[in-house]
């Protein structure tokens, strides 16, 4: 009975654990090193990146990535195992109230056919936001240092 139990034991101990574990279900985000939008990033992170949840906080969430702990925006976590594979793109069809999530990083075939389905949608400025809104970290940082944000 004993040698069972510490079989049992073995085998959680040594098995995977998922239940403090996250996975990243935007496109990219940064890891902050505060729970703040505006605070230093730690690393850049992609989709179905898994990390490993620490804590949670005010809409924030903790987590270990690469060796390094810091905090993601809540919205951009999953506690679901995201799997993406190309075959399944094929499978997939978007619907209106999709429309939200375009912002989050449609693929392009999910996009091409949300596109066909909704002509009156403007995907041409969403593109035109994503081509030519983008700051690096330091203008970030300088843009709040000016504006004496905090």
């Amino acid at each position: 009975m004993r040698s069972l139990l510490l079989l049992v034991v073995g085998v959680v101990l040594t098995s995977p654990c998922y239940a403090d574990d996250v996975w990243v279900q935007v496109r990219e985000s940064r890891v902050r090193a505060k729970p703040l939008f505006y605070a230093t990033t730690i690393q850049s992170v992609k989709y179905g990146d898994r990390l490993s949840k620490i804590g949670e906080e005010n809409g924030w969430v903790g987590v270990r990535a690469g060796g390094r702990e810091g905090y993601l925006p809540l919205s951009a976590v999953s506690a679901k195992v995201i799997v993406f594979s190309s075959a399944d793109v094929a499978k997939v069809k978007a619907d209106p109230s999709e429309l939200v999530l375009a912002g989050k990083g449609f693929s392009r075939e999910i996009e091409q056919s949300f596109k066909k389905d909704n002509t009156s949608a403007r995907f041409d400025l969403v593109d035109r936001v994503e081509r030519e809104a983008r700051a690096s970290s330091g203008e970030v940082e300088r843009f709040i240092k000016q504006g004496g944000l905090k």
